[in-house]
This record gives structure tokens, sequence and C-alpha cells, in this order.
């Protein structure tokens, strides 16, 4: 009896385990963007911190969240952390180096890849290299060594973006005066990077999201792509599968150029923002261009480097939150925002908090507020940025949503299973599929495997006519009816703001 019982333990116990681990592409094609001192405290003193994300990584994992992209966590005298003072060392108000290196043993268990942010092209006016920079070139020591001279980029002539440090000399400070530039042409600075890439791949980061890589040479694209080309050369010496993905925060003709660097991704600006490509389809409901347009850029990406992923994404810790784009009460619109992205091709990046509709926008504080786990518990409540003062509207925190099965939140993690579940969605030859002007329908297949997904953004029900004798319905998704789309072998009826995804028989 005592083994029996022992026996059904074990295999509740083993189904259960199962049961909180959801299907995941092997390939992790939803990222989470975490600014981590608003994540999670587990320390009590308002800063959200490492292990603050290792604690919510069953959250995540629950989620079909794949790869975690964690902004700035080296030390810095910033709340931001773009301006960085030890680029091997962990900010101490975020934790310690054993912290982070528990944060990826735990990741790894959950399959859970992790990148981090990489600033290369200035750091801190407080990092050791510029102080000493700075003496040596006010005291005639640059021919000395080591030299730091050549670290940064130093003038004898005010020009631009320059400050002055005394004695006629001036620095270059393309950002703010506290973030000085880098020498990228200086062999010893790539040295430096090539030793702190080392660094954090040796510690099992997945590899770095490189930050501002228009900045690199003053929008000079053909030397960007250079340096971008050693960077994405130097890492996958280190570790051959290493992701780099790039923010070129320019035009769909500009990103373009930068694939040729070699760098497999860059984040699709146009799809994000307010006014954003995206946004603007649910207003619009044309759902036909949105389509077109986007297989179009897939395959002007594809036609540069066969091997690169986009990445879209509606919002980022730059611009204000994607739950402003609509009024307060417009949950469907967030929803169909949600399908559109995440159901792209590429790697889709999620910003923290977007999947339960928080706000903040203006200021730059405002845009990093804290995340809401409760609205009735205020266990590992952050207090967010210091300067904040963007006031807070929200009616249900994470778990609030997790219990309504009609929430944003929820409507998220669904979305997520099915992007990885059908790998073909971007593995796929792309192909826009003219159904009706406000449906967005873009098939996707190999000789394997296909799909296509569907989005109708219409105020009404619309039948759709197509050869679709080859094809079942396998995924329903519900913004607004909940009354099923119905499948002929020559059309589908799909109702109004409503989503399907069809595979192939």
């Amino acid at each position: 009896m005592l083994k029996k019982l022992l026996l059904i333990t074990f295999i509740i116990g083993l189904l259960t385990a199962c049961s909180s681990t959801p299907i995941r592409s092997d390939k992790n094609y939803v990222y989470y963007e975490i600014f981590v001192g608003s994540f999670y405290d587990t320390n009590d003193d308002g800063m959200g911190d490492l292990k603050g994300v290792e604690e919510k990584l069953s959250y995540l994992n629950e989620m079909g969240v794949g790869g975690l992209w964690l902004m700035p966590i080296n030390p810095s005298p910033t709340y931001h952390k773009y301006d960085v003072t030890d680029y091997k060392a962990i900010d101490p108000k975020y934790g310690t180096m054993e912290d982070f290196d528990n944060l990826i043993t735990k990741a790894n268990e959950y399959k859970i890849d992790i990148i981090i942010d990489l600033v290369l092209n200035h750091s801190s006016s407080e990092h050791p290299w510029f102080i000493e920079a700075k003496r040596q070139v006010l005291n005639d020591e640059c021919d000395l060594e080591p030299s730091y001279c050549d670290y940064y980029v130093f003038s004898e002539q005010a020009q631009g973006k320059y400050y002055p440090i005394g004695k006629g000399y001036y620095y270059e400070a393309l950002f703010w005066e506290k973030m000085p530039d880098f020498n990228l042409d200086n062999p010893k600075v790539r040295e430096e990077f090539a030793s702190i890439m080392k660094f954090w791949l040796d510690k099992g980061v997945k590899g770095f999201r490189l930050d501002a890589v228009t900045s690199f040479y003053n929008q000079d694209v053909p030397r960007n792509n250079e340096f971008l080309a050693w960077v994405s050369d130097t890492a996958k010496s280190y570790k051959e599968d290493a992701y780099i993905i790039g923010e070129a925060w320019s035009s769909e003709g500009t990103v373009l150029k930068y694939y040729q660097s070699g760098v497999e991704s860059f984040f699709n600006f146009g799809l994000s923002a307010a006014d954003g490509k995206i946004a603007s389809t649910i207003r619009s409901k044309k759902g036909q261009d949105l389509a077109s347009a986007l297989v179009k850029y897939q395959a002007q990406v594809k036609a540069i480097n066969p091997d690169a992923l986009d990445a879209p994404f509606i919002s980022n810790h730059d611009q204000g939150r994607s739950a402003a784009y609509f009024k307060s009460d417009q949950i469907i619109p967030l929803k169909q925002m949600a399908s559109l992205y995440l159901l792209m091709p590429g790697r889709s990046f999620i910003y923290y908090g977007e999947e339960i509709a928080m706000r903040g926008s203006g200021k730059d504080e405002n845009k990093r507020l804290p995340m809401i786990w409760s609205l009735s518990d205020n266990a590992g409540q952050t207090l967010g940025p210091s300067a904040a003062d963007y006031k807070n509207e929200l009616t249900a925190g994470v778990s609030e949503q997790l219990k309504d099965k009609n929430s944003l939140l929820n409507h998220y993690k669904n979305l997520a299973r099915i992007k990885n579940t059908y790998n073909v969605i971007t593995e796929g030859d792309l192909e826009a599929l003219d159904l009706h002007p406000n449906v967005y329908a873009i098939k996707s297949s190999n000789e394997n495997d296909a799909v296509i997904v569907i989005h109708n953004l219409a105020d009404e029900k619309v039948t759709l006519k197509f050869d679709f004798s080859t094809y079942k319905i396998v995924e329903q998704i519900y913004h607004h009816s909940t009354k099923k789309a119905r499948l002929n072998p020559q059309y589908l009826e799909i109702e109004a703001s409503n989503s399907v995804v069809l595979h192939r028989k």
C-alpha cells in the first residue's frame, strides 16, 4: 500500500511539473526586457535586484518567455545605468556577482537565455579610464604607459558635442557630458571590449543588446558596420551561437543597411510607438497593407542576411508605454497589438509590464515605473526611479490578471505559447495573402510545414475566400466575440476583431 501511495505521489508530482513547463521554441522566439531596478525587490530596500529576477523566472517561464534582456546591470552613478563605471562588475544596488551567477544557473534550468546591455559608444565620466585619460591629457603624460588618452576622443578645438576639461582641451560626448565617447578606432579599446565580451559570455550570457549603434561613428553607416561586424565576429569567436541584437533607431531603409554588418537582429522600430505601423494599422484597420509591408521588409532583410531574425516590438524603455496608445477602457486594441507583433516572424520583445497594461510616458523615469505584481500584496514591490511622477491607474496587477481568463496577461501567455509551438511562423517562406483590405494574413511555409496567421481588424465579421482545403484551424484567438471562426474548404468566416491560426493538415 505504501509503495502504491509513493508511486501515485511521484506521478502526480511529475504531471504537475510537466504542466508548469510551457511549450517553448528552442530558438527562443519571445524575449522579455527587464529594468532590474523596477522589477522585483527581495531585500525590502525599494530597489529591484537580480535575486528578484531569479525569483520571478517561474512567472516568465509560465508566460512562455525564452529569453531575457537585462538593461544595464553594471555599476553606474545614474538610475538608468547607461553610463558604466566598471564593465566587469554588478552594481551593488542590484546585488552581487554571485547573485548573477545564481540567476544564470536558474535560468538555464528553465532553458531561458539571458542577454545583457552592452554600452560601447561611451562610458561614464566617472569610469577610471576617463579619469586617468583626463589627468594624462592635462599633464602632458599621454606618452607614458599605460596611456588612456586615446581611449576617448579629445580635441583642442571647441566643436559640436564637445565639453571642456581645461587647458584648452575638449572631449566628445554625443549624448551627455557625463558620457564621454570612446575612440573605437583604438586597438586597445577593442581589446578591452573583447575582454569584456568574453568575461560575460564565460559567465553564461547568451549575447548582447548593443546600445546606440548608429552613434558609434556619428551616423557613418559603413564605419558603424565595420565595428558591428567586429563585435559580432569577436563574440562568436568565444561562443559560436552568441546572439547579438542592435538598437538602430532609424528608418527601415537605414536599418536594412545595418544588416550588411552580419549582426542577425535589429529592433524593428517602424512597428513600435503610438504612431508606428502596428498601432496605426489597428486604427486604420488596413490589415492587408501591414501584411504586405511586413513581408516586403522581411524579404529585403533576408536578401542581405539570410540568417537574420527580425525583432518586432511595440514599446521599450525609451518610448511611452503601449497601453497608452489607446484609451484606458480599450482592451481590444491592446490585445490586437499583442496578437500582431507576437505572431510576427522573428524574435518578439515584450517590455516588462506591457503584458498587464502598465502605463507611463513623458520623462524617462516615467517609462521605467515599478512592476505591479499585486494590488493587495506589496511583496517585492519596488519604488522605481526617484524622479518618476506618473500616477499608476492600473486596476489589476499580475496576481489579479492571472485569475482572470480574459485578462491581457493571459492573452500574452496564449500568444507566446502559439508562437513557440509553430516554429514555421519565423522559419518559413512568407507570403502576404490578399483576402480582404481589413485582414492581415501571412502564410509561412517550408517543405515540411505551413501556417497561416490571420487577424481580422474590421469591426464586423468577414468571409474570406481562399483554397483552405489543406488547412485546419488550430488556434482561435479572441479579442472581442468568443464565437468561433468557421472554416470551409473554400472560405473562412471570422468574427470582428478576432484572429486565427491555420495549420497545414
